[in-house]
């Protein structure tokens, strides 16, 4: 037992102790004090703690760091000005209280207060702790009479709690809530050994539990199984599971017998049906999506007014079903406290998110740092993540690289790469974000790794029947050009017929928008066209996805007429019409506008329409650069040395030329240019080099095309090679690292 100022800490038990209270600690947290303890005034550096605590974790910095802030505040310390825990800049930390240590008699006679994390341990051994805190010897002679009680109890089987949030240091709360459950139990009914138990048997009582994540909440779905009855199914929803173990088996307990209801660790309302609304919102939200969800939060609304949890739910869902307008009211009307709540903090998320898709991107900026400030002073980690997620959306569209990046890190240490899987792929692909979007790749994202953690997804939420993830998890792995083209496309219609059945406008939008772009990839223009004809775009609305799909409408165009034998003329005039619309609108962002001239420049190239396409071109490409986009520049590059080597003009086309070639196109342009000038060691160096790089993008033209410049090097002239040899810049958009099969 370790004393410092008022506290006492067991470390076997994991238990701190203070003025009449007592906390059992996460187990990672009891280590960390322990550790300071048993070295106090000493200079512990983070190496060497996390070589004790944290020998092979994926993020040890990160859960040293929260371990850390978890640990100060339960003793109520501070980083600046420290009682306890001294942060040595650059170093380590160092515990600077004084400590006590003293041993635990091995057999205590005397009453003591009971800790609440002390938990009970398993009649079956040698002593039994008693509610009081005596510890006794078990007497003999009363066994019969004991035998005699337990046989007029019904049987219990309380089954091991199922741990379904990823995170094993949670495994200590399903254990804890376990021995609570059997210890307030035993004067009711005779608990059935786990150990002992077989399939064939049954008990007159049966109770089950998994512990999982769901809309940032801890949610304990259970049931109680009454011998030759339906089980009854029962929720406990807690924001941070910081609610004293005890208090909710007490209630778990209560519930054995009586009425299964949802309990909640957080105040939502005093009407009970209007609270029970509410929870059978949050968990139609899972597990049927916003359709089933709506009514639910209404009923709660209908039943009490003042339901301020109900009432943002409710404005966070009608607007990505369409109605903006309703849910503004609605976001108006939530009633928030002066004070850090859960309510205020998740009312900060929401609304950031309505003001990024509604373009006010000041409002989104004011709404995630109060969403941080919020999340932070709760030290609720997926609150944290969701905010710096906000950041890093809202940066995306600013193109704000490095805000971006540091933005998507911070959610990445807090919450692991898996949770992000949805919204990393989302931007991995050209047009694949609104309302803005540009042919850039997200470096940070490994597709391989993604692809795998997007299908243990899937098969996670099917197993739980969670609909609205599962929609968000096919979504993702549609958008992954590892799959299969028939696996990518069987996911995006499942993920777009899920949207539909939610009523989840907002995804069936994305959905397909990106499935337009899918099919114009694989050059099916028509069938793009028939999947934006299915859209609803508020033409109203100053900052909406109208130029978006008037951007892919024009580039579904633009391939039909492209990739016709004979240029088709209607789709070559209605593609360019769309583009040269964008180019004049006012409520167009820039970087669509820059899109829009690269594509438009395409479309006259193919017309040998040069001047104005090499004009064009160069405007694309200096905004490409000043918004540092480098995929964009090397598209634009190519597009300008393809239209100078159609003139004849290699040498010009070469000084347009980097000295490594970051597009396949440009190394083939450039071996073109050499060749053509005569300079063949350059020519083939520059192939070669090509063949090695872009290995997964080297085809049977690059190879034809390979050979006929060694031939011609051999006959030492080049009238052999054509034009018409070369891919054109929109004979694969935007350099796709799609294996198209």
């Amino acid at each position: 037992m370790y004393q410092f100022k008022q506290f006492q800490f067991d470390p076997q038990l994991e238990t701190l102790t203070w003025d009449a209270q007592s906390r059992v600690l996460r187990p990672k947290v009891a280590q960390l004090l322990t550790l300071f303890l048993d070295n106090p005034d000493q200079l512990l550096t983070r190496e060497q703690i996390l070589t004790s605590l944290w020998q092979h974790s994926d993020f040890r910095d990160a859960a040293l760091t929260q371990s850390i802030q978890e640990l100060r505040k339960v003793l109520c310390d501070s980083a600046q000005q420290p009682q306890f825990i001294k942060t040595v800049p650059q170093k380590g930390y160092q515990w600077i209280a004084g400590v006590n240590n003293r041993q635990l008699a091995l057999w205590p006679v005397v009453k003591r207060p009971l800790l609440w994390g002390a938990l009970v341990v398993a009649v079956t051994g040698s002593v039994i702790w008693f509610a009081d805190g005596t510890l006794v010897a078990p007497v003999v002679n009363g066994a019969a009479h004991k035998e005699l009680q337990q046989a007029e109890k019904p049987r219990l089987y309380l089954q091991r709690i199922k741990n379904l949030t990823g995170k094993t240091e949670l495994d200590w709360w399903g254990f804890a809530l376990e021995q609570h459950m059997q210890q307030l139990a035993s004067p009711s009914f005779e608990l059935v050994n786990v150990a002992s138990v077989t399939k064939e048997m049954r008990f007159e009582v049966t109770f089950n539990a998994q512990l999982m994540q769901q809309q940032q909440r801890y949610i304990l779905n259970y049931q109680v199984i009454h011998k030759g009855l339906e089980p009854i199914q029962g929720q406990v929803i807690s924001e941070n599971l910081h609610t004293p173990v005890d208090q909710i088996a007490k209630q778990l307990i209560e519930q054995l017998s009586g009425k299964v209801q949802t309990l909640s660790t957080e105040p939502v309302s005093n009407s009970a049906p209007s609270r029970e609304n509410y929870f059978l919102g949050l968990r139609a939200l899972s597990y049927q999506g916003m359709r089933l969800a709506k009514p639910f939060f209404e009923a709660a609304l209908a039943h009490d007014e003042n339901n301020q949890a109900a009432r943002l739910e409710l404005a966070n869902i009608l607007w990505q079903m369409g109605l903006w307008q309703r849910a503004l009211i609605l976001f108006d009307k939530v009633q928030l406290s002066d004070e850090i709540s859960y309510l205020n903090t998740r009312y900060s998320l929401y609304t950031g998110r309505y003001w990024l898709h509604r373009g006010n991107f000041k409002s989104a900026q004011l709404a995630f740092e109060q969403a941080l400030k919020g999340a932070q002073a709760l030290s609720h980690q997926q609150l944290i993540a969701q905010a710096y997620q906000l950041r890093a959306d809202l940066a995306w569209l600013q193109l704000d690289w490095q805000a971006h990046a540091k933005a998507m890190h911070s959610a990445k240490l807090l919450m692991g790469a898996h949770s992000l899987s949805h919204s990393e792929s989302q931007r991995s692909f050209y047009l694949a974000n609104p309302p803005n979007a540009g042919p850039e790749q997200n470096l940070e994202i490994d597709m391989r790794d993604n692809l795998a953690i997007v299908q243990q997804a899937i098969h996670f939420y099917q197993r739980q029947e969670q609909q609205a993830q599962l929609m968000r998890s096919y979504f993702a792995l549609g958008q992954n050009y590892l799959a299969a083209l028939d696996t990518r496309r069987s996911a995006l219609q499942k993920a777009l017929g899920m949207a539909k059945e939610q009523g989840n406008i907002l995804a069936q939008q994305q959905i397909l928008y990106y499935l337009a772009f899918y099919h114009i990839q694989l050059h099916q223009g028509s069938v793009a066209l028939e999947y934006l004809a299915e859209l609803d775009v508020d033409t109203t609305e100053p900052h909406s996805m109208r130029w978006q799909s008037q951007f892919l409408t024009a580039m579904a165009n633009m391939d039909i007429a492209l990739q016709a034998p004979l240029i088709n003329q209607v789709a070559f005039l209605t593609a360019k019409q769309g583009f040269e619309q964008i180019l004049v609108a006012e409520g167009a962002d820039e970087l669509t506008k820059a899109n829009a001239k690269l594509l438009l420049s395409w479309l006259l190239l193919s017309q040998q329409q040069y001047e104005k396409a090499m004009a064009l071109a160069q405007q694309a490409t200096d905004l490409f650069k000043t918004y540092k986009l480098v995929d964009s520049q090397g598209y634009g590059r190519y597009t300008q040395m393809y239209i100078q080597v159609a003139q004849k003009n290699y040498q010009q086309a070469l000084e347009v030329l980097e000295s490594q070639p970051k597009q396949i196109l440009e190394a083939l342009y450039g071996a073109f240019a050499y060749a053509q000038l005569g300079d063949f060691q350059h020519a083939s160096a520059m192939l070669e080099m090509a063949q090695q790089r872009f290995a997964g993008k080297w085809r049977d033209q690059e190879q034809t095309l390979a050979q006929m410049i060694k031939a011609v090097d051999m006959q030492a002239q080049a009238t052999h090679l054509k034009i018409e040899q070369l891919p054109p810049p929109y004979s694969v958009y935007c350099q796709s690292e799609w294996v198209l099969e």
